[in-house]
């Protein structure tokens, strides 16, 4: 089963991600609130994707998406801002955008992509 990395300091978003991904079977999930939690999981562990709100509460996930694309995973930048946010990394460009508030649907459909390729319904090795 995939493992999915959440990395999001508000606590009820938090809540939704992981509600929306039990609700579409997903039960391997990690969360984490801050960018050096990340970074210290990541030395040990490699999810199948990650959701990343780049802002946190220690800062801008900068080290995390490095990590994320120098390892070729796949990451779903959840934020409120626009594309703006590539301006403060340029790893961000290598993920996702998905802005925030997004549907379930839109989040389940974004974590699939991430999961599986472009197309959400070939979940190859399942």
């Amino acid at each position: 089963m995939p493992t999915i990395l959440i990395l999001e300091d508000e606590p009820f978003i938090a809540l939704d991600i992981e509600t929306v991904l039990e609700g579409c079977g997903h039960r391997s999930f990690v969360t984490l609130s801050t960018c050096s939690d990340a970074v210290s999981w990541l030395k040990e562990n490699s999810p199948s994707a990650a959701i990343v709100d780049p802002r946190l509460s220690d800062g801008v996930c900068t080290a995390v998406a490095r990590h994320l694309v120098n390892c070729d995973l796949p990451f779903i930048l959840y934020s409120g801002e626009s594309e703006s946010v590539y301006e403060l990394e340029p790893a961000f460009a290598e993920g996702h955008l998905l802005m925030k508030p997004a549907s379930p649907e839109q989040l389940v459909e974004a974590v699939e992509t991430a999961l599986y390729g472009c197309d959400p319904r070939r979940k190859s090795g399942t």
